[in-house]
């Protein structure tokens, strides 16, 4: 683009000055060094005073300059027809340029860019996220959970896990406690004791203060193994807890997989428990039959199954409670194969232990309520 400028100069009267001559000599005047002669140079007399001087239109040449500027010129400079290379009958003025302008200009250019097109995108793909100066970018958990996402206008927080309503089989267990305790201390020699006398010790998860020697489903059961133990020095009460026929979960996956997994559960706490307690009431319990191993372990079997099935699709908490049953499900099947294997009846009080502990973590798992 073509920038030359056109310069007059006018007096004080706006007349145009008569002579670029004069105006050149009061500029080599101006800019003259300081000497000890104050006098000007005096003109040639050869030179006339009053000569007509003719204009030469020239293209100066302009710079970029701020672009806010008002151009209006017509760029072009008027110089004298006799003016000599050099001499000061006029001068060039040139425009610095405004670097810093220049990256304003373009800073603000490439952000209204990426806005513009951050809102041309989302109107596309809701779930894309750009990083954006001032906004954070999202995090992730150490699990690969995802966690808030911070966006224009809000915070998208994380998923909710659905509610299912899942009914489960009527369950009432008969706990033998062994006694309630004040402190943690109290709880922990309460256990070794029991342990001491190679009797099942388990904590009540609802309410740690209790400590449970064994459980039945069957009341007689229970009550005829707590005749038993005092027979040994050690005494003991009924205590029930009965786990609700109904229960409102977090869970994200199929409702009929989480009914069918506690269902299971129960049938097999029921079969281990009351079995386990059965054999402890006898003198010499004696092993048990082909046709109740076998039933065991294929209960066993369908139950590993359905809790591979739900694993992962509850929350954090009840996660934990149903890795609490898989194990403590896993060592009981595990003591009873032993016992029938070589008649220890140290193994059926580890069966009454691991059992314990399972229906307590199911009880904190569905939630329940405890008897008197």
């Amino acid at each position: 683009m073509n920038k030359a400028k056109m310069t007059f100069r006018f007096d004080e009267h706006g007349q145009q000055a008569h002579s670029a001559q004069k105006a050149g000599d009061r500029q080599r005047l101006e800019t003259a060094p300081a000497s000890g002669h104050d006098k000007p140079p005096e003109r040639s007399e050869q030179e006339p005073k009053d000569t007509p001087i003719t204009y030469r239109a020239v293209e100066t040449i302009d710079y970029w300059g701020d672009p806010f500027t008002d151009h209006t010129g017509t760029g072009i400079a008027l110089l004298p027809e006799h003016a000599e290379p050099g001499g000061g009958d006029y001068y060039f003025r040139k425009t610095r340029t405004s670097w810093w302008k220049v990256a304003g200009s373009l800073t603000g250019a490439i952000v209204t860019g990426a806005l513009f097109g951050f809102v041309v995108l989302s109107m596309f793909d809701q779930e894309m996220t750009v990083p954006i100066p001032g906004i954070s970018v999202p995090k992730q958990g150490a699990a690969g959970e995802a966690a808030d996402i911070p966006v224009l206008g809000g915070v998208i927080t994380e998923e909710q896990v659905p509610l299912v309503q899942v009914v489960l089989p009527s369950q009432s267990y008969h706990f033998l406690q062994y006694g309630v305790f004040s402190t943690a201390e109290g709880v922990a020699l309460a256990q070794e004791q029991l342990r001491s006398a190679g009797i099942a010790a388990a904590r009540d998860t609802m309410d740690e203060k209790r400590v449970y020697a064994g459980v039945s489903p069957d009341r007689e059961e229970a009550k005829m193994l707590s005749g038993r133990l005092k027979t040994g020095g050690v005494h003991l009460i009924l205590h029930e807890i009965a786990l609700p026929e109904s229960a409102t979960m977090e869970y994200k996956g199929d409702a009929a997989s989480l009914q069918q997994y506690l269902a299971q559960s129960a049938d097999l706490a029921y079969m281990l428990s009351s079995s386990s307690a059965a054999l402890l009431g006898e003198a010499s319990p004696g092993r048990q039959s082909q046709e109740e191993i076998g039933r065991l372990r294929e209960s066993h079997q369908l139950w590993t199954k359905s809790a591979a099935d739900v694993r992962g699709k509850l929350t954090a908490a009840a996660e934990a409670e149903a890795k609490e049953m898989e194990k403590a499900m896993n060592s009981a099947v595990e003591a009873m194969e032993e016992f029938n294997e070589k008649g220890e009846q140290t193994m059926l009080w580890e069966v009454q232990n691991e059992v314990m502990r399972f229906i307590l973590a199911e009880q904190k798992l569905v939630g329940g309520q405890e008897g008197p």
